[in-house]
C-alpha cells in the first residue's frame, strides 16, 4: 500500500498479506544470496522523473510504481548499512535490509530494469519505446552513481515508528478496501485513504 504524505511524497507500507516482492532471476539472485527482494516501509515519489517530461509516454512518476519502489529500497537500506543505521528501519525489515548488503550499483539498475521488463511482459504495462532504456540509462548514469555512493547520513530516512504507527492507525480507523474486476482475469485491490 501507499499512502500520501505530503506534496510528491508517499510512504510505501508493505505490512500486509501480499507486499510487493521481487523473485530475482537466477544471475541477481546468486549475486545477492537471496531469491526475492521484498521492499521494506520507505518514502518515496515513485520515480524521480523530472517534470519537464513527464507528459511523454512512459515517463509518469508512477508507471513503474513496482520497479521504482523496488530501486528506491535498495538505495534507502544501503545508505541506512553505510551509515550504521540499520535500526531505524521497522524491526519487520530488518531481514530485507540485510538482502542489500551484496547489492552493487550496477545490480540496482539491473534490478530496476528487470522489475520493468516483468510488468511489460506480464502486461502490467504496455512496451513504451525508449522509456524503459532511458530510465535506465539515469539510474545508472554518473549523477546516480554519485548519489548511490553517497554517505550522506540523510539518505537512510526510513518511516519513524511514530508514521508507521499512524500509517497503521489510519488502516484499522478508514482505509476501505474494494475488489474491483480487472481485464487480466484477477482482481484489482483499490485502496482509498479518507482525509
Amino acid at each position: 500500500m501507499v499512502f500520501w504524505v505530503g506534496e510528491d511524497k508517499f510512504v510505501y507500507y508493505p505490512y500486509y498479506s501480499d507486499p510487493l516482492t521481487y523473485r530475482l532471476p537466477a544471475s541477481q539472485a546468486k549475486r545477492v544470496g537471496a531469491e526475492t527482494i521484498r521492499p521494506g516501509a520507505i518514502y518515496t515519489d515513485g520515480g524521480s522523473i523530472p517534470r519537464a517530461v513527464r507528459n511523454w509516454t512512459g515517463f509518469s512518476p508512477w508507471g513503474y510504481g513496482p520497479a521504482y519502489i523496488v530501486h528506491d529500497w535498495l538505495f534507502i537500506a544501503r545508505h541506512c548499512i553505510l551509515n550504521n543505521r540499520v535500526e531505524l528501519h521497522d524491526r519487520r525489515d530488518r531481514a530485507e535490509v540485510d538482502k542489500v548488503r551484496n547489492v552493487d550499483f550496477q545490480l540496482s539498475a539491473d534490478m530496476l530494469a528487470s522489475v520493468i521488463q516483468a510488468l511489460v511482459k506480464q502486461e502490467k504495462v504496455p512496451a513504451r519505446g525508449f522509456a524503459p532504456s532511458a530510465i535506465y540509462g539515469a539510474v545508472e548514469s554518473g549523477v546516480a552513481r554519485r548519489l548511490w555512493d553517497s554517505r550522506d547520513p540523510a539518505s537512510c530516512s526510513p518511516p519513524s515508528r511514530e508514521v508507521i504507527a499512524e500509517i497503521e492507525r489510519k488502516i484499522r480507523a478508514g482505509v476501505e478496501r474494494a475488489v474491483l474486476p480487472d481485464t487480466t482475469g484477477g482482481p484489482v485491490l483499490v485502496y482509498q485513504q479518507r482525509f
